[in-house]
Order: C-alpha cells, then structure tokens, then sequence
C-alpha cells in the first residue's frame, strides 16, 4: 500500500504529465520551432514517475523483514548456480520467488531473494519450478558502500531480487516438484552436456573459459582475468553485444556467401539471436546485450547514419522506461556508449583512416575499437580508473583470434547433436587458439605502459567531455557556436580569462589533509592523505572465513579512485585477519616504502602477507615499539604502546595505537585494543579530536575511563553489518554516548572521509 507522500507526489507527477502534455500538443499545431523541449520534459517527468512506482517497496515485499528468522516458501526460478570450495563443500546459490513467510503466523510475501546453501554432494537439486521449504535468516544485498564500485544492491533489484536467505547446511524442503516443460532447465542441460564433452577433450580450464565466452559465466583463472582487463578485452570472457555483432555479422556475410535474399538472412538472423539468447538463459543482461547486439548491426547496414541514431535513443528510452535503473547499470552504461560510439563516430574514422590505404579489416578494427573507447571512456575510468594502451593491439591480435574461436564452439555446439566426432576436432582447435590467444594477452601485459592510471572524472567533467564531442560531431552546433563567440567576443574574453583564474585558485589553493575510513565490512582500512598527496594506509580489512580478496577488490580500486599509486607506509594494527587480510594484494600491486607491524611472530605476518620468512620486504619491517614515531610534511605520527610483553595474551592485545598530530587537530588510531591494555595509556596524551573504536565497538574495549581520557568530538566505529559478533556493543555505544561526542559507522555510513586544515575539520560520508 502507497504511503500518502508517494500517493502525492503521483498526483503532482500526474498533474504536471497532463499539463505538459495539452502545451505539447498545443505547440505542435502552431508549429513552434522548440517544441521539442516539451517532449523532453515529458519523457522526463515519466521517466520520475516510472522510478517512484520501480523503487516502491509494497508492504508485502520480502525487504521488510530485515534479519529475521524465518521459515520461508517460495518457486525456484534459476538453475543452480554452483561454486565447490578447496574442501570439497558445494556452494549452492538459487533465485527463489517468495511467495510466504511463517514466524508465529504465516504471511504472504513478494520479492525474489539469493538462497544460499552448503551440501557435502549434489544429491537432491531443486530445479525450475519446484516449491521449496526452508528456515534461515533474511538478510538485505550487501555491497561495499564505497565509491566507483558496481552496486550489487542495485543490480539485484534491477532483476527483482531484494534480498539474501542464507539456510548454510540446513535442508532444502521441496513441497512439489514441477512437471512443467521449463526452457530455461531445458538449455542449462544442453550447456551442462555440451561443457562434459568439451572436459573430455580439452583441459578443464580451458572449457571453463571456452564455455563462458559462449554462454555466460566467470568460472575463469584469475591471472587470466586480470590479463584480459589489463588489455581492455575483458568484456569477450562474457556474453555482451560484441557477442551478438559478432554472430550477426558472420550469419550475414556468410547469406551474402550462400546469395540468400537480403530479407530472408535478415530473419534468419533475428532466429538465430533470439534462439541464441534462450540458450544463455535470457536473463536481463543477455537480453540487453542481444538487443544493443543486434542495433550495432542494424547501424551498420542502415544507409541513412540519422535513421541509426534515432533507432538508438529510441531503444535506450525504451529501455529506461522500462526500468530506470539501467540509467545506473554499468553494463548499460557500457553497452550503450561504446553502441553510440559505433553510430555516430565510427563511420567518420572509418573515411579518416580510408586516406591511409590500409587494408579494410585493419581500418574496420581500428574505426571500431577506437570509437567505441572514445565514448565509453569516462565511464571506463570511472570504475577502472585505468586506460588500456595495449587495448588497441590486443583488438588488432586477440580479439580476432577469439572471435574465430567463439564462431568454432558454436558450430561445434550446433555439429555435436550430429557428428560428435568433428566436434571433438573443433574443440581441439579452439583449445589450441586459446592457449595462442592467452600467451598473447600475457605478453601485451607486459609492454610498458600497457595500463595507465587515468583519474576518473566528476560529473561536470563527464558532462564537458561528452559535450565536446556532441560539438565536434555536429557541423550546425560548430557554426552555431562559431558565429555566436564571434558576436559576443567581448564576453567570450571575461568568461576565459574567469575560468582560468578560477583553473589557477583551485591548483594553488592549499589541500587539506584527509582522512579516509573505507568501508571493508567487518575489518579495520584507514587511508590518510596528506596535503602534498603523501600516503599512508592503516589496516586492510579482510575476511577471516572466506575466500575474498579484499585487498585487490575494495582497497586497491578505492587507492586508484583518489590517485594513489604507491604508499609511503602500510602500518599493520595486528596480524588478524580483518585487519592486515588485504595487505598481501597491496604489497603485490603497489609499492610500499615502509612496512610497520607489531612485534609478534613474523611466522603469523608471513601467513597473513603469503610472503616466505627470508623475504626481504619482512625482514626490513619496521617493529612499532614505544615512542616510535615520523613525521609526514607537518604532520606527526606516533606510536604509543605497552612493551610490558608478559601482560600480552592475544593478538588483539599486541594492536599498535597511533596518534595523528596535525597543529591542533588529531586522530587516535586503536586497533583492536582490549581494556586490559587501555590502562597503560591513560598516563599518555591521548586525548583527541577523532577517535577510531577500538575493536569494532566490542564491549571488551573502549571503557568509560579510557574514552573520557581521549573525549573525542567525533568517534569512528568499522563495522560490517549483519556482523556474527554483536558490534558494536549497546554498552560502548551507551558510553560514548555520554560524552559530546559524534557517532558515525561504516555500516550505516559507508566511506567516512574527514577533511582537515589544522584547527577545523569536517566530513561526509558516501550514502548521503
């Protein structure tokens, strides 16, 4: 049931569609030449209409019943995905389509969520269909809420999945098991069967990563994805639009081969892709792909380049009626600009590079790669904040290669209902083009500069960039703006000089020093900047039962979001795994000039770093002990610690504790310190401006004594949420509470980033 503000805003909505519509329709009979923006603004305030009702929550819907335990019934409507872990465990993970929940009564619900489960074996599946029984926990999509990170929550929803049920090793009761004819079942079976084949006549990785280049999936070595990012040619491990350019344009050259009708290949065509996309199971993003596939083409064949354009606004508008999250959507963004790159840029390189004589495949490969890099440009560094200079070779090399190599598994696929025995041959060749085509990928990393940092852009960055080449495009828009400088020169001259002045502020204007508290869930990250863009990270994050990297997927991506390519020190609070998980990533990618830890054994930072005992990075550690200390800029950095090492128990109570000084403002930095260890520093000065909680905010840390000793005006608590522990605790958040002093958490936060001149200090945090 609406609530009464999105009742009136409806309303209002409505109102203004219905106005804009009669003036629209007004202006249009009178033939007024900007019209148009009418229309604009209507799609627009459709467009607002459209979100409200796609983002409204009903009261039924799954979300609402937020880490609660329940027993839930629901429709399976995926096959399985599956992951088995280095013990042994399958990891199952299904879309169910809730349709009750039961607590003390039972409820009717809405809304799809992820269940996961654990199973010792693969015995007793649920498939498509089946009505399923099983008690667990709801719990919210969760997403590292830090910036230029796809957002899962989002994604999720996009496909009308709300939420996680987690029911671990619990059983899945299957209610009814459907008879009904499922496709989507009856694909996956043939992929299923088609990969056993492909096991039995190539390595496994191989098939692994033959087989998501043409269905889908990312079950793929990691070395090798990072290869294929590093050169700009990630996006052909997946099913995308390339796919579907790359299928039509061999369907119809090979029509133009067999001199079939223009009209019939056509609708051959159309089968084939639709055919195509059941088989990789129709999901959201295959269709999409399918969609802006098939419009490359089409743009391509089309003689008339406008009737191109306005096909791809249509279709984009289309789509974002349909769901405004998309506008969102890192896949969208991709596809769409990297197909408006091929509509509207690629025919003019196309007759620039023409002049050079060159032969038309290498002129078709350079028109399109470059086009298609120049409008997905601010999107690409945006989220990857980095530029493949290798992209244009590995486009020329690789992709060549391995588009011959998906066209190969397609005929195999097709052959092997037929004749089993060439498809074992084809295989073979597509496993040999393979193993050509990663070698390659692996040498074009290693050429200088195959990857540059490129820091990503702001919004009105992105809104001049892509104004430009509307500019540069549109002959009338250039004589326009052309003629207009020249009769208003004298205001042209003001507002250059203006910007240039402003240009010149803001490059001398004196940077603060920032303070960066990085969402890593349940661990400890602390990135510091200084004025003069020195580095220091404290802490990593990371996870103490998984398998995540969150060194190469949290931190390493939130370093390049804010230019920093190297770090003047990593300091360790402990070797736990939540606080120093990450750094082995970080020593790996990065440089590091110093590395602090605490003097524990070095054999738990080996395991922690994955680095031998003899290495030389660990061997030049540098062990934080009393009074250690160094100085950044203005900047004074100390450490203040118990040395007293009979009175150490725990790792947590090893925690170095560091001061910031920066003039009158300072941060103290604490670890997991339990209160036992607190003591030895009341005698110390630790009073400060910000306090980062010791320990998560877990009640065994930060007592009263110590906190009114440091009195902090702002306290920092890292926190994952849904946290197995308790944190933080309801007595630490009720003592820190009797002092004037600011909470804010990770958890409900995000990012936390705290700007600093010396004397004041202000902040904000990435969800508001």
């Amino acid at each position: 049931m609406k609530t009464p503000e999105i009742s009136k805003s409806y309303t209002h909505l409505f109102c203004l569609i219905i106005v804009n519509l009669i003036l629209a329709f007004y202006f249009t009979l009178r033939k007024y030449k900007l019209t148009f923006l009418l229309y604009l603004i209507l799609f627009f305030l459709l467009g607002v209409m459209r979100y409200l009702s796609f983002t409204f929550i009903a009261d039924d819907n799954i979300k609402n019943y937020d880490n609660q335990e329940v027993t839930l019934t629901g429709i399976i409507c995926q096959m399985p995905k599956i992951r088995q872990d280095s013990a042994g465990i399958y990891h199952l993970t299904y879309v169910v389509d809730t349709k009750s929940i039961k607590q003390k009564e039972e409820k009717t619900t809405t809304g799809k969520v992820y269940l996961y489960q654990k199973q010792k074996n693969l015995d007793n599946l649920a498939k498509i269909n089946d009505t399923i029984s099983a008690t667990g926990t709801i719990r919210l999509i969760q997403n590292y809420h830090n910036p230029n990170l796809i957002d899962r929550e989002l994604s999720a929803q996009e496909e009308g999945i709300y939420a996680t049920f987690s029911i671990g090793k619990q059983n899945l009761k299957i209610l009814n098991t459907s008879d009904k004819f499922s496709l989507q079942e009856f694909c996956y079976q043939i992929e299923q069967s088609f990969l056993q084949s492909m096991y039995q006549t190539m390595p496994e990785n191989d098939a692994n990563m033959i087989f998501a280049m043409l269905f889908g999936g990312y079950n793929i070595e990691k070395d090798i994805l990072e290869a294929y990012s590093i050169t700009g040619i990630i996006h052909i491990l997946s099913v995308s639009g390339s796919h579907i350019s790359l299928i039509s344009l061999f369907l119809l050259s090979l029509g133009k081969f067999l001199h079939l009708p223009r009209f019939f290949n056509l609708i051959l065509l159309l089968i084939l892709i639709i055919f195509y996309t059941i088989l990789c199971g129709a999901s959201v993003p295959v269709m999409r792909a399918s969609i802006m596939g098939l419009l490359s083409i089409i743009a391509l064949y089309l003689e008339e380049k406008s009737t191109a354009q306005h096909l791809l606004s249509i279709i984009a508008l289309i789509l974002l009626l349909f769901n405004p999250l998309l506008l969102f959507n890192i896949s969208f963004q991709l596809s769409f600009a990297s197909t408006a790159g091929l509509v509207y840029l690629m025919p003019i390189l196309r007759s620039k590079l023409n002049k050079l004589k060159l032969p038309s495949l290498l002129i078709d490969n350079l028109a399109l790669t470059m086009s298609a890099q120049i409008f997905a440009f601010p999107i690409i560094i945006w989220y990857f904040t980095s530029l493949s200079l290798s992209s244009l070779l590995a486009n020329l090399i690789i992709i060549p290669l391995l588009e011959i190599l998906i066209i190969l598994g397609l005929i195999a696929f097709i052959l092997g209902f037929i004749f089993p025995f060439i498809t074992k041959i084809l295989f073979i060749f597509a496993s040999l083009i393979l193993s050509i085509s990663n070698e390659a990928t692996f040498l074009l990393t290693k050429i200088p500069f195959a990857s540059i940092y490129v820091p990503p852009l702001d919004f009105p960055a992105i809104l001049i960039y892509y104004s430009l080449i509307f500019i540069t495009l549109n002959i009338k828009i250039r004589k326009y703006l052309y003629l207009l400088l020249q009769k208003y020169k004298f205001i042209t001259y003001i507002c250059s000089i203006s910007l240039i002045i402003f240009s010149c502020y803001f490059m001398i204007k004196p940077s603060p020093l920032q303070i960066h508290f990085i969402d890593v869930g349940q661990g400890d990250a602390c990135l510091i900047i200084t004025p003069h863009q020195h580095s220091i990270l404290i802490d990593t994050g990371g996870s103490i039962n998984s398998d995540f990297d969150i060194g190469s997927y949290v931190d390493l991506p939130y370093l390049h979001h804010y230019g920093i390519n190297k770090l003047d020190y990593l300091i360790l609070s402990h070797a736990d795994a939540d606080h120093s998980g990450g750094a082995s990533s970080i020593l790996q990618k990065i440089p590091v000039n110093h590395l602090i830890i605490t003097d524990e054994d070095k054999d738990l930072y080996a395991k922690i770093l994955k680095l031998p005992l003899n290495n030389p990075l660990l061997a030049k550690a540098i062990v934080a002990k009393e009074n250690t200390a160094f100085n950044l800029e203005d900047i004074h950095f100390q450490f203040l610690q118990n040395d007293e090492k009979e009175n150490l128990k725990s790792s947590n109570d090893s925690s170095n504790v560091l001061k910031l000084t920066y003039h009158n403002f300072s941060v103290l930095f604490t670890g997991d310190l339990p209160q036992t260890q607190e003591k030895y520093l009341l005698n110390k000065n630790i009073a400060s401006t910000i306090l980062k909680v010791a320990h998560h905010g877990s009640k065994t840390s930060s007592s009263q004594e110590f906190l009114e000793h440091v009195r902090p005006q702002l306290a920092i608590i890292s926190v994952g949420k849904y946290n197995s522990f308790g944190h933080p605790s309801k007595e630490v958040l009720d003592r820190l509470n009797n002092l004037p002093t600011k909470i804010l958490r990770t958890d409900e936060k995000g990012a936390i980033i705290i700007y600093t001149d010396g004397y004041n200090f202000s902040f904000k945090t990435f969800l508001n």
